[in-house]
């Protein structure tokens, strides 16, 4: 089975990465389903903000997006999943799973910080980012 390249996108504060919540067990596990998977678990920059200007290029420009990327966004990361499947300058990729997600910022001051929630959601254009999404 070959899931092509699995993004996992984490959570805020979620520092380092390799040993916050489930995302060495969800590694551990798609890397074992097929040697032509590449699971990529990386610590991101600024992960107490997990700042939008921050992160989505950092994802576009550092680990890369194509038509075989599926993402997995957790909390914040969701947020950030998002935001890259309304990016027009992003290839409409192989899917989203959004664990965790939220469409507010629930009235938290640091996630006010992040940058995801300052303008509206374009439903549409998200819909249209990725052949399949899973919430």
């Amino acid at each position: 089975l070959n899931l092509g390249k699995i993004i996992v996108i984490p959570g805020m504060g979620c520092s380092p990465v390799a040993t916050s919540n489930w995302y060495s067990w969800f590694k551990n596990e798609m890397d074992s389903r097929s040697s032509s998977t590449q699971c990529i678990l990386r610590d991101f920059p600024d992960p107490n903000i997990c700042r939008e200007s921050i992160w989505v290029p950092f994802i576009k420009d550092e680990i890369g997006l194509d038509e075989d990327t599926i993402i997995v966004g957790h909390s914040s990361g969701a947020a950030c999943a998002m935001r890259l499947l309304e990016s027009s300058d992003v290839p409409k990729i192989r899917g989203a799973v959004l664990v965790a997600t939220a469409h507010t910022d629930l009235g938290s001051a640091s996630e006010r910080r992040s940058e995801y929630f300052n303008r509206p959601w374009n439903w549409d254009l998200m819909k249209d980012g990725a052949r399949k999404i899973v919430c």
